[in-house]
């Protein structure tokens, strides 16, 4: 089905798209019971369900839902580098502040276009939230616009405290086993998690084909219990 006309306007107006809910909540409670044995009892799991996309995870590699925007903003041809799983208790940041953004539209692995009436992005994060979210939780951040900025990020929009957060920094609601996407040339920050119970996420980054960033992270023992496609 690809992207819907009001989802490209949103994603290429605000640098992030929001699809709720594409995971089923059996597929959302396995794949949370192998985030939480990831992060707190690895030896419980099979080797090759010790690190994603391997085990439950792995529907997400290739999930139609995010195939089909990737395929609208990425192109046709498209990697997924790498990724990660977030378990984050209250108080719990991502440690690295807002980044990203300004004036690298040309850079192709990170840059973002607009040409010949379709989107050109370079990398985009896949953001899976396998636990309610709202913007006061703590998420994934934006600033919302700054990747097609043309100006450096000035220093009066870079801080997440309390009283000095920019007016254009913004969070997203979304439930369980939803996806969002983000161009990485946008601005975004993970702040510390203000709910008592845990965040768990997990985090994909897919180029095109022609473009590489990432070093290959991903353990053979679970590559080699992927099917072939």
């Amino acid at each position: 089905m690809g992207m819907t006309d009001e989802e490209k306007f949103r994603f290429d107006l605000a640098g992030f798209l929001v699809r709720p809910a594409i995971l089923t909540p059996d597929e959302v409670a396995e794949i949370v019971e192998q985030v939480n044995r990831m992060h707190h009892d690895r030896e419980s799991l099979p080797p090759e369900h010790r690190s994603v996309p391997g085990g439950p995870a792995s529907l997400l590699i290739d999930h139609p839902k995010v195939v089909e925007v990737l395929h609208e903003i990425i192109g046709p041809e498209i990697r997924m580098e790498g990724g990660f799983s977030v378990w984050r208790t209250k108080d719990e940041s991502h440690g690295q502040g807002l980044h990203g953004g300004g004036p690298r539209q040309i850079d192709p692995v990170f840059g973002y276009r607009f040409q010949d009436g379709r989107i050109h992005a370079g990398m985009v994060r896949v953001v899976f939230e396998l636990t309610e979210v709202t913007p006061e939780d703590g998420a994934t951040h934006f600033i919302t616009g700054s990747h097609k900025c043309n100006l450096p990020m000035h220093p009066d929009h870079m801080s997440i405290e309390p009283g000095e957060r920019s007016d254009f920094l913004t969070g997203y609601s979304c439930p369980a086993g939803s996806a969002i996407f983000f161009t990485e040339n946008l601005c975004h920050v993970g702040p510390p998690w203000t709910r008592d119970t845990p965040r768990v996420a997990i985090l994909h980054a897919y180029s095109h084909l022609a473009t590489h960033w990432h070093r290959l992270r991903t353990p053979p023992e679970v590559i080699a219990s992927l099917p072939r496609e």
